[in-house]
């Protein structure tokens, strides 16, 4: 029998220590990467990028992030709110990032994140066919309703662009939890304009054969990104994985959920 006091044993058990307790942190990084769980705030009422269709949460936005999370190895819970309060999600903290056609502006980048811009977009004034609604010059706007979804970038527009100049007033605008409200309200007569995406408006015409037309086109480029919490430990990961994808892949994306 060999002595436990032997140098050389205690040498072996030694080494056999440090190689299991090396193993043991190989496998305790790897499995907390792959059970890492994201938490991720959506509106799912932004179409192609976010919405429900057959009872499931589909899209552009959804389909790149879970491409991303099956990548690298992440399981994640999506959350649904108003498109106000998933910014507010993200914002405090509640959730690592939040996405549904974020538009990206200074005033969000102060309190959040973006990823690098994956899509860009026009917008649309939008209106019920039947209406027959077609302006063609600005100043025809004001005897108008305009409506859309609280929390949206659409605002800063118009408080920064058409309020100085007198081509519409602020307090004019209808705001709604979600844009189905505000359609609702222009499917009823409610409400006599939207401002949407270019793609959005292509989703509800095509996809949903929904009777609507653009009034008026916004001479404007709308850059959309996925809204990360301040410091996320991901968000330059997520950008390696957009650069992964390309342009043309998204763009096949946004053509897919859109027809």
């Amino acid at each position: 029998m060999i002595k436990t006091s032997s140098p050389f044993l205690k040498s072996l058990l030694l080494g056999v220590c440090v190689l299991a307790a090396l193993f043991s942190l190989g496998c305790s990084k790897s499995d907390n990467k792959t059970s890492k769980v994201l938490q991720a705030a959506i509106s799912p009422s932004i179409p192609p990028f976010t919405f429900e269709e057959n009872g499931q949460v589909v899209g552009v936005d959804i389909e790149i992030f879970k491409g991303f999370c099956e990548s690298r190895g992440y399981t994640y819970n999506l959350k649904a709110y108003d498109f106000q309060g998933m910014l507010g999600a993200v914002a405090s903290g509640q959730a690592d990032v939040a996405f549904s056609g974020i538009s990206i502006t200074p005033k969000r980048e102060e309190v959040m994140e973006f990823s690098n811009p994956y899509v860009q977009n026009g917008w649309d004034l939008v209106s019920v066919s039947k209406r027959n609604i077609h302006i063609t010059d600005l100043s025809q706007i004001k005897k108008y309703s305009i409506g859309f979804p609280t929390g949206a970038v659409f605002m800063g527009y118009i408080e920064n662009e058409w309020a100085p100049k007198g081509i519409y007033p602020v307090n004019k605008v209808k705001l709604y939890p979600s844009m189905s409200e505000a359609l609702t309200d222009l499917n009823n007569g409610n409400l006599d304009l939207a401002f949407v995406d270019s793609s959005m408006l292509l989703t509800y015409v095509n996809k949903m054969k929904m009777p609507l037309v653009s009034s008026y086109q916004i001479p404007y480029a709308d850059k959309l990104g996925f809204a990360f919490v301040k410091g996320s430990p991901i968000r330059d990961d997520f950008n390696k994985y957009l650069a992964e994808l390309g342009p043309e892949k998204i763009q096949a994306m946004e053509l897919k959920w859109s027809r």
